[in-house]
């Protein structure tokens, strides 16, 4: 049990807000695209950039997956529209190494080396796991609900069994999708 803590003053200093948007393209492809947005309540002065104002972008970032069905990373867009410091933009490239891989398990570890530490961008490279989460959601979501008998399979049924509160034996979602499930039977 969470304690509530006594009401303290608190002023804001820092707001991050990361906007996540899943589509199936025309050709088939998905789409996932995560934004980046962090502004500072206070006045900041940058070296590149000078005076920020209040509610201005420190940072203003872009990172889109396109995939596959199967996950397979087929297209990688970067943009950096507002960072810190001039030389920041120089880390979208890095990205691109990103082709080829597929989300899945480890894949995190398999996409940090592609695009490296020093090459790459801290707060896009932290985009990857909400991206992938956003892909499987964003495919799965569609298929569930739009063609008959997805995610009612017995590989399904392994992949998502006890993988969450939502999907623990005895939840109302492995009763719904299925019905003929007994604790025990995998």
């Amino acid at each position: 049990m969470h304690k509530q803590s006594k009401n303290v003053a608190r002023a804001l200093m820092h707001n991050r807000n990361i906007d996540v948007k899943g589509y199936l393209r025309e050709d088939g492809l998905w789409e996932v695209e995560a934004v980046l947005a962090d502004t500072k309540s206070h006045v900041i002065n940058l070296p590149d950039r000078g005076d920020i104002p209040v509610g201005d972008h420190l940072h203003h970032m872009i990172l889109t997956l396109v995939v596959d069905e199967s996950l397979l990373i087929k297209e990688v867009r970067a943009n950096m529209i507002d960072t810190p410091h001039s030389d920041c933009p120089g880390a979208e490239a890095p990205y691109q190494a990103l082709v080829g891989v597929r989300i899945g398990s480890g894949w995190l570890d398999e996409a940090r080396a592609a695009i490296g530490r020093v090459s790459g961008c801290t707060h896009l490279t932290e985009l990857l796991p909400v991206l992938a989460t956003a892909a499987i959601q964003t495919i799965n979501g569609y298929k569930l609900h739009h063609i008959e008998g997805h995610g009612r399979s017995d590989k399904d049924k392994q992949r998502m069994l006890n993988s969450c509160h939502g999907f623990r034996e005895g939840g109302r979602a492995v009763e719904y999708y299925w019905p003929d499930h007994r604790s025990g039977e995998h």
